[in-house]
């Protein structure tokens, strides 16, 4: 048994779990006791999501593309269940919900205004005013819509000549640093050349100085031995 066919078990499992929850819902006769039955519902939902994500991990991980369509239809079935179960739920719980009309979108508003009596598939209209006054008002929307692409071009190229000549400025302002870079590593270098030779010359006057402290040594011991001899003589 491979490892997709084991994570389908698993969730198949948690679904008929999740199905008796939901038959719970649906057949509790108060208001509370559904919240009550649909609250315990919860976790077994969130457990389904997990092992439907787990699922599809290990769809993608499958190579053959045909098996791969295939385990992707499976998905996508057991995502629909889980929708199904929700909105059950939801529907028992939150009746009034479920009857609620959608709210039209701005995009369909505006469709039904400039076609007016019409649709877009051609139906509803009386006569040729009719037509000609909803082709007169979606070409007037194309215009504006034309309209709003050019001022947003516009505003694109404006922004992108901005941004061009921000970025020449930054190029100069690398050249610039570049070149104190530059001029920096000069002086570090002639530094470091005056830093050797002051080096050597220490190193010179260190030997000088030796040579000297041994001159100076060797004129005091034949001072010494001057003078021993001498006291050695005068005793004679």
């Amino acid at each position: 048994m491979d490892s997709f066919q084991t994570a389908l078990e698993e969730l198949d499992a948690i679904l008929a779990i999740l199905r008796k929850r939901v038959e719970g819902v649906i057949v509790a006769n108060t208001l509370p006791e559904k919240k009550q039955v649909e609250m315990e519902a919860r976790p077994i939902m969130r457990e389904a999501r997990q092992k439907l994500a787990a699922l599809r991990a290990e769809s993608r991980r499958t190579v053959d593309l045909d098996m791969r369509q295939d385990h992707d239809a499976v998905c996508k079935d057991r995502d629909q269940t889980i929708r199904n179960y929700d909105a059950e739920m939801k529907s028992q719980i939150y009746p009034r919900l479920s009857g609620t009309p959608r709210l039209k979108t701005y995009q369909e508003q505006r469709e039904e205004e400039m076609m007016g009596d019409g649709k877009a598939d051609g139906t509803g209209f009386t006569d040729s005013n009719q037509v000609l006054s909803a082709a007169i008002n979606v070409q007037k929307d194309a215009l504006q819509s034309l309209q709003r692409t050019e001022r947003l071009q516009n505003v694109t190229e404006e922004t992108g000549r901005t941004t061009l000549t921000e970025l020449q400025k930054q190029m100069e302002r690398m050249y610039h640093i570049d070149e104190e870079l530059h001029n920096l590593r000069g002086q570090i270098d002639h530094a470091s050349r005056d830093l050797r030779w002051f080096y050597r010359q220490l190193a010179r006057d260190k030997c000088f100085l030796s040579l000297l402290g041994l001159c100076i040594v060797a004129l005091l011991v034949l001072v010494f031995v001057s003078i021993w001899t001498k006291r050695m003589r005068s005793k004679k």
